[in-house]
């Protein structure tokens, strides 16, 4: 049997996202602006984004499956953005655990 080693690296990203998600959430409120350099950043996107790359690492390098770290954290980001747009329904949930499982049945049933 062929054993996949897990990657140290998607480890060190899930730990670094983590703490910068963090100190944004402990340091910042939803409301302000992030100033990079020239740029004002809102801080929703910059906090969804460190989030995913957050579930992306560390189920990538648990499940030892980037495809997979990458649906689960696709699922995670997509309810979330549902809830940030007043969509929360049960009917909602539902259609995304239906779509994503369908996703993941694809990828499997095609290698």
């Amino acid at each position: 049997m062929h054993r996949k080693k897990r990657n140290f690296w998607l480890l060190l990203l899930s730990i670094l996202s983590l703490g910068t998600l963090a100190y944004l959430v402990l340091n910042y409120s939803p409301s302000e602006n992030l100033l990079l350099i020239t740029y004002h950043l809102s801080l929703i996107p910059v906090s969804l984004l460190l989030l995913f790359l957050f579930i992306f690492s560390l189920f990538g390098s648990v499940l030892k499956s980037k495809r997979r770290g990458f649906l689960l954290g696709l699922l995670v980001i997509s309810y979330l953005f549902l809830r940030l747009n007043g969509l929360t329904s049960p009917f909602f949930v539902i259609l995304l655990l239906i779509l994503f499982g369908a996703v993941e049945l694809f990828f499997v049933k095609r290698s």
